[in-house]
């Protein structure tokens, strides 16, 4: 279930945006219940539900854009799989959505 619509989102209307250049969700963090698998997560209700990785379409091509950054030092591996795949697939990203939106 998607977060309630903050005031930013109620002045900015998302009918002013045409269908094909709304920003689309491609992952989000777990429920604040299920964030944590193990190690320590402080402060983990403030990211719960929230856009991890989101398409957002721009003239011709997309930008991705992810709440982390990927290749950070520290990051782990599977975020590396993540930029890799955007960067293979780039021709790939309208896939899922509707042809009107295309």
């Amino acid at each position: 279930e998607a977060p309630p619509v903050t005031s930013e989102q109620k002045r900015n209307g998302f009918r002013v945006i045409p269908p094909g250049n709304r920003p689309r969700v491609i992952f989000r963090y777990a429920d604040s219940k299920e964030l944590l698998i193990s190690g320590l997560v402080e402060g983990g209700e403030e990211i719960a539900q929230h856009p991890a990785v989101v398409d957002a379409p721009s003239g011709k091509g997309h930008v991705v854009l992810f709440s982390i950054n990927p290749v950070y030092r520290g990051e782990t591996w599977g975020t590396y799989a993540m930029v890799l795949n955007t960067i293979l697939n780039y021709d790939s990203l309208n896939a899922g959505r509707k042809d009107a939106e295309k």
